[in-house]
């Protein structure tokens, strides 16, 4: 029987009537039925499709109003940074006390200062200046009586004394803050051909070297290289980079840098040309002494284009790059494009609110307590680093980031770099929310002295501080049979990061310093940036590595050094270590008498002299490195001590004494310990990049004094490095994994058991009745987990296009 619509008329008359003829009889009447049916199905069907419009709307009002009512995130405990008008001892410079510098110091008749902009090579002028502190004892007395009169706040400035018949440099001390009333000598007499390379000096060797090249060689660098220094549209040359030769592998003492060409585009540090010149910056006329072009090298500006107009010398040409987005050094997405679907990355996020505080430049988090700081010329300090009130570290601090290259071409071949000599702090960049760290950090600002301007210089989003999971337990353990106990504990590991990013031109750093619950602290580095690249040639294969068409990148060597001033339970600490080694005993187990059975054991070995604890690093000796006060001891007798692990050694293979090897000392320790002095703050300087011969700060001498470390107040100095061999992979930007370095402050006895056994975020599941998991469970921690406000959106974009300064000069 058909059943369909159309065998059920609507309006069916009578049988034997006129119009009860059958519909297939009447082509007509059937025709009329089956359009009509066919517009109340398509009425019918509209209406379901606006029914459930109408119902989705409902819904998603009813969700919107929902959410409504769900109260946004709470922003937790307090930040306030705003500057204070009584900074505390470890604040960096306020704008304040920098104003009230500035008149003290161009009062002061003798120092015959220069105001910016006119400051001249051959002028006085302040090149930076920064917070100095006083002696440690002054400082740690009055935080730890917390009464008494606050030690005055002091600033060391540094002045180029270029007006002088022999010119200097000069590092003073003024004081008190912020209305100084005089100031003291702190170094003098430094060689004024160490500083390093500044505003004046750079700016008018620029403009001299470029305007020369481009009269004596623009055809040259346009046969070669497809673009000039000058009036070249879009096809611009550059002398971009520079790399110095101080007197210690150049043999004269004269301050001399090599100025290479790069093609001007995004990036150029990945588009060299095989063009460079030597410049005397010691001359006023920034005189041209050597110039390297296509693998030779040539007395002068003037014998190369002699010998190139005469056709004696072969061309080597480079295209000027496309400026697309798919230019291999343009961070612009592509290739591949992933996920394929919409959805977003995870983020982090904080439910409660930040569960820190910030005052100024102080943090406290639930165990933890410390001050920071970004000093100009070292980059990022902590100071007065407490656990549970107790101190353990005075100063954790950046002391310096060194790059040394090899090359074929003299500008990697004598590229041997210290940060410092750029001025590390200023390095800092404007941090990014949701890239560079999470969108719910707390971002703070860090502010220069410096030679461009008499007033405070500030970069803002130059920090950051926020509470994070790392995605890894901090503790668990599940019982692994009922025999044991059924079971479960664990704990997320949430630690407190404190973090800046430094730019130093090609390259950029991350620094950490990761607080855990345990009252570890680690303080870990990573590398990122654009490799120092150099015109490919297939000469001294073994240095570099091509790495596109006309490139290669060469092998260098990342190191990084930083000072810890340990104080565990007070200021008059030892340090020993743990040997490891092995040691055959007689196995009275065994029939035979003879028989041996070999274990690990370890040895006590106190350390009592500097040049003892001068630590090189040897697989076949492992060690553990304990800091400690041999008056505090734990209920069982063995000393409450912090142990020091690296995570990050590498050895400098460069001999002793070699080239500017001495500048880096430092380096040819994985870790030295000496006694503290005042005198012995830092282990390098912004000098170290002219010095070698004779370094200002010569970390050798240091050690070579031999002083006793037995009950005194101790320094450890901690070096991390890594080689790089560029690959293919690292254009355009080398990644972050595999380059990351770190070094721990771990707790070793210390502790009557692990501290973060406290933490209200731990997890515990065991059965209602002991060992009967059959009785049910009880869980307990897990209520915490729950989402209960919407967390704040990341308005960085609206920001960042108000307000362009936050992550660029303008």
């Amino acid at each position: 029987m058909d059943n369909s619509p159309e065998s059920f008329p609507l309006d069916k008359k009578k049988e034997g009537t006129p119009e009860s003829d059958d519909d297939e009889n009447n082509p007509d009447k059937s025709e009329k039925h089956r359009q009509t049916i066919g517009r109340f199905r398509i009425m019918l069907f509209a209406a379901g499709i606006i029914i459930l419009l109408l119902l989705i709307i409902v819904i998603v009002v009813g969700v919107m109003k929902k959410m409504e009512k769900i109260k946004p995130c709470s922003s937790g405990q307090t930040v306030d940074l705003s500057e204070p008008d009584n900074p505390s001892i470890f604040h960096d410079l306020t704008s304040k006390e920098v104003e009230g510098m500035m008149k003290f110091l161009y009062e002061q008749k003798e120092l015959n200062l220069t105001r910016p902009p006119d400051i001249e090579v051959r002028s006085s002028y302040i090149f930076t200046a920064e917070l100095h502190l006083p002696d440690k004892a002054e400082v740690t007395s009055f935080l730890d009586s917390r009464s008494g009169q606050k030690p005055p706040r002091q600033a060391k400035v540094i002045i180029f004394r270029g007006d002088l018949d022999k010119p200097k440099i000069m590092e003073i001390i003024i004081t008190p803050l912020p209305n100084p009333t005089q100031y003291t000598i702190w170094k003098d007499n430094i060689p004024f051909q160490y500083r390093p390379i500044t505003g004046p000096d750079y700016g008018g060797a620029l403009m001299k070297i470029s305007q020369e090249t481009e009269v004596k060689a623009r055809t040259l660098l346009q046969e070669n290289f497809g673009g000039s220094l000058f009036f070249c549209g879009t096809n611009c040359l550059t002398y971009k980079y520079v790399t110095v030769m101080s007197s210690a592998v150049s043999g004269r003492d004269r301050r001399l840098y090599w100025f290479w060409v790069s093609q001007f585009v995004e990036f150029y540090i990945l588009h060299p040309v095989d063009f460079a010149v030597l410049v005397d910056m010691d001359d006023p006329n920034y005189s041209i002494e050597k110039v390297w072009f296509n693998e030779q090298i040539f007395d002068s500006l003037d014998s190369l284009v002699k010998e190139y107009n005469e056709g004696k010398l072969e061309k080597k040409y480079v295209p000027f790059p496309d400026l697309s987005e798919t230019l291999f050094s343009r961070l612009y997405r592509r290739g591949t494009e992933f996920p394929q679907t919409s959805q977003g990355p995870p983020i982090s996020m904080q439910p409660d609110g930040r569960r820190y505080v910030v005052k100024g430049r102080h943090v406290k988090y639930m165990s933890w307590e410390f001050d920071f700081r970004m000093s100009s010329t070292h980059g990022p300090q902590l100071y007065d680093i407490r656990y549970l009130n107790k101190r353990i570290v005075y100063e954790l601090a950046l002391q310096e980031i060194g790059v040394f290259y090899s090359g074929y071409e003299p500008t990697q071949m004598f590229a041997n770099y210290f940060d410092s000599s750029v001025l590390i702090g200023p390095q800092d960049k404007g941090l990014v929310p949701g890239v560079d760290c999470p969108s719910h950090a707390t971002f703070i600002p860090a502010s220069h002295v410096l030679e461009s301007s008499d007033k405070l210089v500030t970069y803002k989003n130059a920090f950051c501080v926020f509470e994070f999971n790392t995605g890894m337990p901090l503790r668990t353990h599940h019982s692994s049979s009922p025999f044991q106990g059924a079971f479960y504990e664990g704990l997320s590991n949430t630690v407190l990061i404190l973090r800046s990013i430094l730019s130093v031109v090609n390259y950029s750093y991350l620094l950490d310093f990761i607080f855990y619950h345990t009252g570890a602290i680690e303080v870990k580095i990573v590398s990122t940036g654009y490799i120092l690249a150099s015109p490919f040639t297939p000469n001294a294969s073994n240095i570099g590595v091509q790495v596109s068409d006309y490139i290669k990148g060469n092998i260098h060597h990342h190191m990084f050094s930083y000072k810890v001033d340990i104080d565990i339970e007070g200021s008059q600490n030892r340090y020993r270590t743990l040997d490891i080694s092995t040691k055959a005993f007689a196995n009275r187990f065994n029939p035979d008498p003879n028989a041996k059975i070999v274990q690990g054991q370890f040895i006590v070995s106190e350390k009592k002299t500097e040049s003892e604890a001068a630590y090189k690093f040897n697989f076949d000796a492992p060690k553990y490195h304990l800091f400690y006060n041999n008056l505090k001891n734990n209920k069982f007798g063995v000393p409450r001590s912090y142990r020091l692990l690296s995570r990050g050694m590498s050895k400098q293979l460069l001999p002793e004494g070699e080239g500017n090897e001495p500048a880096m000392a430092w380096m040819r320790y994985q870790m030295s310990v000496t006694k503290r002095k005042e005198s012995e703050r830092i282990c390098s300087s912004i000098y170290s990049a002219l010095d070698a011969k004779a370094p200002v700060v010569n970390f050798d001498d240091y050690l070579r004094d031999n002083e006793s470390i037995v009950d005194e107040d101790l320094v450890a100095w901690v070096s991390l490095g890594v080689q790089h061999i560029p690959h293919t992979e690292d254009l355009p930007v080398t990644h972050t994994p595999g380059m990351d370095l770190s070094f721990f402050l771990l707790p070793y006895n210390y502790f009557q058991e692990d501290p973060a056994m406290g933490s209200c975020d731990s997890v515990r599941i065991e059965p209602k009745v002991y060992n009967n998991p059959s009785s049910g469970v009880k869980v307990t921690g897990f209520n915490q987990q729950k989402l209960k406000c919407k967390p704040p959106v990341n308005n960085y974009q609206k920001t960042i296009e108000a307000d362009p300064s936050i992550l660029f000069e303008t």
